[in-house]
This record gives C-alpha cells, structure tokens and sequence, in this order.
C-alpha cells in the first residue's frame, strides 16, 4: 500500500474530531438531532481549518445506516461509500473546473433523481465562489425549491464573491482559524500515536508556522518528520521551515542593550548568508520582543497557554531585566512598522537595516511621575538622570543638542525620553505660576508703567531667543495694562498669528520673559479684536530680527529659491 500522508490519514471522521470548530460541530449535532437541517449550506473560511471535511461528516451523518444521527458510524457501506467516494447520494464537485452554466444546468437536471439508497442527496461544491455569475443564475431557482432531500453545501474561501440571491438562500457558517495552542495539542497526539519522539517546542514552531491551518500543520508535521527521523528537535525544525534561530534574536537584544550598532548590522549579512528570509526574521524578532515584554509581567508568560521549560523562562527575565515595559513597547512599535514597510518595499535589506539602527540608537523611556518628582527634589533629579542616562550617553556624544523651540512644540510626549541634566530652579508662587528668575542679571528691569514705551525693546528680547514667537507678537498692539494683567489685542487679518500666540506652551514663554523683563508676577489676556488696527511698527521689527513678514519674502531671500525660479521663469503661488 502506498504512503498516506498525515492530513489524510488524521482526516477528522466525526464532528468531535474537528479541532477548533465547535461553534459549528456543536450547531450542526443539534440540528441533526432535532431533524432541522437546512436545505443549503455555505462553509466558509481560510484553507486547511474543516470546510470540506465537516461537509463530509455532515454528509455521513444524514446518510449513515443507523441515522440521521451526529456521530456516524463509519463501518456501515453508506459511510464506508462516503469516505471512499464512491457513493452516488453524495456528490462532490470542483467549482474551479465545473464553473460554466452547462455544467450547473447538468447538475439541475440530475437532482431530480431519487437517491440510491441513502436518505439524502447532498451535491457539495467545493470553492463555489468560482462559478460564472450564469452559472450561479442557474442555481438560483433550484436552491430556492430543491426537490424533497436534496442538500447543498458550498464551501468557499471567498465569501463576498458569492452573490447575496445565493447568500439568502443558505444557512452561513464562518470557520475560524484554529489557534496555535489547539493545533499544538492536536500534533501532540498525533505524534504520541505515531510514536514519534519530540520536542514541545519543535512542534510549537510547526504550529505557529500553520497559521491557523490545521492541514497545513499536518503537511509541515510530515515534511520535519522526513528529515528528523525518530526525534523532532527545534534546532531541526528551524532548518527545515527556514526559521532563524533563537540564538540570533538574542545576540539583536544584547546589542541594542549595549547602544552598539555593528553587531546588530553583521547579524544582518549573517541571516542573509545563511538564506533566511528578511519576513520570517522580523516576525521572529517581534516574537522575541513580545515574550520580554511578558516576562516583565509576573505570570504572563505561564498565562499565555503555551508551555515553556524553566530554562527558558530564566533566560527571558534575565534578558527583559535590561529593558522598561515602555522601551520594549517602542521597540515593538518600531519591528511592526518595518515588518509593514518590508512589503512595500524595493531594498528590503535596509529597511532591516535601518529598524536595528532604530532600536539600537533608542532612548531610554522615564515615566512622567519620575520627572515630576526629581523636579522637587534636586538629589533625585541627578540620580534619574544618571540612572536612565548613561546607558547610551556614548552614543549621543557625537550629536549637537537642540533646543525644542516652543512655536514647534504642540503636546508634551508621554512617557518623556532624553530628560535634560540642566534643570533650571525657578521660584514657585502659591498659585502655581512660575516666579522672576533672582539670578538673571542680564534682562533689565523695566517699570510696568514705561512698558508700553518699552513694548519694542521687549518684541527685540523675545525675537532673539525665539524668532517666529517675537514676530507673531510684533504684530499686536497693547491694550490696557493693570498691576497683574496685561491685554494684548490681533486685528482680524491676524488670526493665524493670534493662534500660534495663544497656545498654552507659547503663551507661558512669553509670560516668563515679561516677568524677567519688568520685576513683576504677570498674567497675559490674549484678544482677537475685529476693530483692532493693524500695527504701523512691523517694519521696525522685521528690521530687528531681520525676519520676512510674509512667506513669500522668505522664499525670496533663499538664493537656491530665487535661481530655480529666475532660471524656469516661476512663480510664488
């Protein structure tokens, strides 16, 4: 007798056998049993998950000796005829090959027949999304009034290819994928009863590798159980799948750990070399990520269903120990853009390239509530910074310091990356507002009552430390001035500036330097004003900074701009 292969020979033959489908099997039994079967079906879902299978079991069920009944005999010749294919009740067609008008107005007239001994005639078509829209035409009437005990049962992958005329006339029954851990126990038992010897986490790598398929699984089973022999080891598996090793996720983390590049780019040419596929060592860095993140949780990794061997799990939380809970959630949100982007793109090298420059160049995460509180408390700023900055100190040596400008900033990150080492102590009121630096011995102290004089020589402190800031101020004109209040109005034709103003983190910067600038504790009321003037002293201003007023004045000043639009005769729309 020729070699049967494992998803053959483990077919399922009852409704119990079918793995992860029980919102389905469970359904059917009942119907069974209560002679409420349905005249049509529509099987669908992703290949390899019971489709054809549970049509077949369905089939035996209506059709055994001893039936109707929800668990088949499978020795009486109905069910013996069924599982060989050669019962005439039961009649499977490939709507691939099968798909014309004429072979559906055939199979229409030979439905009349009476059955040749079962109790029903069941015509299953197998990937009916393929029949021509005449062909489906065809079947309308009949699928609507079948003669007395004749079933349809469509199985497809492709559902809304079928058209709704043929949807609302079936009974719809969605296959899910089958889960990892469900097919693991399925090849557990199928390698006990074969008496193959393996390891747990060879056969948790064929049913991940399945994705959901349990044929596929079963195909994969055969094909590592070719090469291994008697003993499935995971250093096997691996070869064989082409899934890389366990070792070089590791190596990638002990590189991002130590802010080292060179390594985690070898490790590049190294999975290259060795005809790995870029997909499968992205997905499996992912994966690596994932089970760090869960061994920083205490018990996620045992609550995950999957069993793992104490060594293992030693080496994950020694391994997460290195990394917060929100450096190993950037690190996954960086590995799934590049596992995105590898699709699209036309040098998938270097999008892998540039994901491990990414991680290994990532700043370390300090939460919110520590940067509060080493803000009250000097001693504890230090060590914060100490602790979560000399890990990749190296690594930013070579890099200039920027300074964020707040015209730029709009929201405040969360959690905060990169904490400065100069904090600057500042006076805090009891209302919360910030208080006049004592030190700062360079800005002038100017009377509130000469600032409107004075309003010129402030937009020129302002312009210099930040330049699109002063020259959106320079634009409105001074209001009323109280002791704790000072009103500044925008005419109409401002309204971008009055925006940029009034957002909170520029609004304060401006406060701040008015402060400094007259002695006082100021508040600012920032006014859109329709009968507000425009300002006479912008020139005067722009002269200053030496700031455009306008885009198009930029635009002129940048000599690369001014030559390409000299040279193709353009123009500033």
């Amino acid at each position: 007798m020729s070699y049967l292969v494992f998803a053959r020979k483990w077919r399922p033959l009852t409704f119990d056998d079918v793995i992860g489908q029980e919102h389905i099997t469970d359904t059917l039994k009942k119907a069974i049993e209560k002679n409420r079967v349905a005249h049509a079906f529509i099987f669908t879902g992703t290949r390899g998950v019971g489709k054809t299978t549970s049509a077949r079991i369905l089939a035996r069920a209506l059709n055994c000796e001893k039936g109707p009944t929800p668990n088949p005999c499978g020795v009486c010749t109905s069910c013996k005829d069924v599982l060989s294919g050669a019962s005439f009740d039961v009649l499977e067609i490939d709507g691939a090959s099968n798909n014309s008008v004429d072979d559906i107005r055939e199979l229409r007239d030979n439905i009349g027949y009476s059955s040749m001994g079962g109790k029903y005639r069941i015509f299953v078509i197998d990937e009916v999304h393929m029949l021509s829209k005449p062909a489906f035409n065809a079947l309308l009437k009949t699928l609507e009034e079948p003669p007395k005990n004749v079933i349809f049962i469509f199985a497809t992958t492709e559902p809304q290819k079928i058209p709704q005329t043929i949807h609302s006339r079936c009974q719809r029954y969605d296959f899910r994928r089958i889960g990892a851990e469900k097919i693991l126990e399925r090849l557990i038992y199928i390698c006990t009863a074969e008496k193959i010897n393996f390891e747990r986490s060879a056969l948790m790598l064929v049913a991940r590798k399945a994705e959901g398929s349990m044929r596929d699984a079963l195909s994969l089973l055969d094909q590592v159980y070719s090469f291994c022999r008697e003993n499935l080891t995971e250093k096997e598996v691996r070869s064989v799948l082409g899934l890389v090793g366990m070792e070089i996720f590791e190596r990638v983390m002990d590189a991002v750990a130590e802010k080292n590049a060179v390594p985690a780019l070898k490790l590049i040419q190294e999975v290259l070399v060795q005809g790995f596929d870029l997909q499968e060592f992205i997905q499996g860095i992912q994966e690596h990520v994932r089970n760090l993140l869960f061994a920083r949780i205490p018990g996620a990794l045992e609550s995950r269903g999957i069993e793992l061997d104490a060594d293992t799990i030693q080496k994950f939380e020694a391994s997460a120990k290195r990394f917060s809970e929100g450096d190993l959630l950037r690190m996954s949100e960086i590995i799934k853009k590049a596992e995105y982007d590898l699709k699209w793109s036309a040098f998938p090298r270097f999008v892998a390239e540039l994901m491990l420059l990414k991680l290994t160049y990532l700043d370390s995460t300090v939460s919110v509530e520590q940067l509060i509180k080493a803000l009250g408390d000097p001693q504890q700023t230090s060590s914060v910074n100490i602790e979560n900055l000399n890990n990749y100190s190296d690594s930013k040596k070579n890099q200039p310091e920027i300074e964020t400008d707040p015209v730029s900033s709009q929201s405040d990150p969360e959690p905060v990356s990169s904490v400065q080492n100069n904090f600057k102590e500042e006076e805090f009121s009891e209302a919360g507002s910030v208080g006049v630096a004592q030190d700062n011995a360079s800005v002038p102290i100017v009377p509130l009552e000469d600032l409107r004089d004075r309003w010129t020589d402030f937009l020129e402190l302002l312009l210099k430390e930040h330049p699109n800031l002063g020259s959106f101020l320079s634009l409105a004109s001074i209001g009323s001035i109280s002791s704790d209040v000072i009103e500044l109005k925008f005419c109409a034709d401002y309204r971008f500036q009055y925006l940029e103003v009034s957002k909170r983190q520029n609004r304060n910067e401006i406060i701040r330097l008015l402060q400094q600038f007259t002695g006082h504790q100021l508040d600012l009321e920032i006014i859109l004003d329709v009968n507000a003037a425009k300002q006479e002293n912008t020139n005067y201003i722009k002269q200053i900074a030496n700031i455009p007023s306008t885009i198009d004045d930029q635009i002129e000043k940048e000599p690369i701009i001014k030559t390409i639009l000299e040279i193709f005769d353009g123009e500033i729309l």
